[in-house]
């Protein structure tokens, strides 16, 4: 493998707009619905049975065990039973008995009538085919065979935002990203690969190198391997040999900490990390002090942090600075994109986006 230098590589990028669409909560009067740039809008009369959200779309099992997707303008309903589902950005995947369907930005088909497991991330779904007893794997409206095998079918061991790292027939190793596959090689140790939005990182036990897979190329980030490493949109975070904290970030390596980190965490393009009692995060090429303490509670999405700040409220570090979201002490919060949400007491919410509450 080629050892890591200064180089210029094109990525696509994963395609879909990251920009809050949809965030539901269940109203004083139990109805469902979904805080839209500022305002609510009505998505059902009823709580329903089972809801999983992203940016984009919220995918619910109604009272009446209907399977229902709205986009952000209307609902509408895949099925009368779906023994399972799965979520991605603004796509979905479901079961009933052994077929597998998938809608897409507005677009529903099926994928296999004789489906297995599957799995769903950001923009691909990966499933089991067992009528050719192969892996596959549906992404932009295109399905890609993975491989095919005579014996029991070896599910991938790693899946990302668009990318999913798995062994071959052969005991070769290979990657696809994007659309793209790339044979890795035949690595006769276990490996732990890392997936995440046009990247997949592994500790290369044959080359005892530290390494990344692109769309076209691998890459050694470090000559040995790491400690530990997690991976998110065009970039991977580490700890080497010596605990300093690093990233390969926007085709360069980054260092974040040399003070042993005791935590890290990777989402999207938004890195967090304690350091010495200090909170910190790295985002847009910038390195931030968020707190002077490590919160007990903290979650992090697009381009946000929000956290449980020292008086037991909600706070969030949005666009370079720290904003009180909520003073309620222990009141529950949650983030899906760029928006938080507070829960005052039942049925009643705050939401901050884009630098402004409102109460609901």
């Amino acid at each position: 493998m080629k050892h890591f230098l200064l180089f210029t590589f094109a990525l696509s990028f994963l395609g879909h707009s990251l920009s809050q669409e949809v965030f539901p909560f269940i109203d004083n009067m139990e109805y469902l619905k979904s805080f839209q740039n500022g305002i609510e809008k009505q998505v059902d009369y009823l709580r329903p049975i089972d809801l999983k959200y992203s940016e984009e779309i919220i995918a619910y099992i109604d009272n009446k065990s209907d399977f229902f997707i709205y986009d952000g303008q209307s609902k509408k309903k895949m099925t009368g039973l779906a023994n399972d589902y799965k979520i991605g950005i603004n796509l979905a995947a479901w079961n009933t008995g052994p077929i597998v369907s998938v809608w897409d930005n507005g677009k529903q088909k099926v994928l296999t009538q004789f489906g297995g497991r599957y799995e769903v991330s950001d923009s691909l779904v990966v499933f089991e085919d067992k009528r050719d007893n192969a892996i596959r794997v549906y992404y932009k409206d295109s399905i890609y065979d993975l491989f095919y095998s005579v014996s029991n079918l070896m599910f991938p061991s790693a899946i990302g935002s668009n990318s999913v790292a798995y062994e071959g027939n052969g005991g070769v190793q290979y990657s696809f990203i994007a659309g793209n596959t790339l044979e890795i090689g035949v690595i006769n140790d276990p490996v732990n690969y890392k997936a995440g939005g046009n990247i997949i990182a592994f500790n290369d036990p044959f080359n005892q190198s530290f390494a990344i897979t692109l769309q076209n190329e691998i890459l050694d980030v470090e000559t040995i391997m790491v400690n530990d490493y997690k991976t998110g949109y065009d970039l991977v975070v580490y700890r080497d040999r010596n605990e300093n904290l690093k990233g390969y970030i926007d085709y360069k390596l980054v260092t974040l900490s040399n003070y042993s980190a005791q935590f890290y965490e990777v989402f999207r393009d938004v890195v967090v990390w304690g350091e010495n009692g200090i909170f910190y995060t790295y985002m847009n090429g910038k390195k931030y002090e968020i707190c002077n303490y490590i919160p007990e509670e903290y979650k992090i999405r697009n381009g946000i942090v929000a956290f449980r700040n020292m008086n037991g409220g909600v706070s969030v570090f949005y666009n370079e600075e720290v904003k009180i979201v909520s003073n309620l002490t222990g009141a529950p919060f949650e983030v899906n994109g760029n928006t938080v949400r507070v829960q005052v007491n039942k049925g009643n919410f705050l939401f901050f986006q884009d630098g402004k509450t409102y109460s609901h």
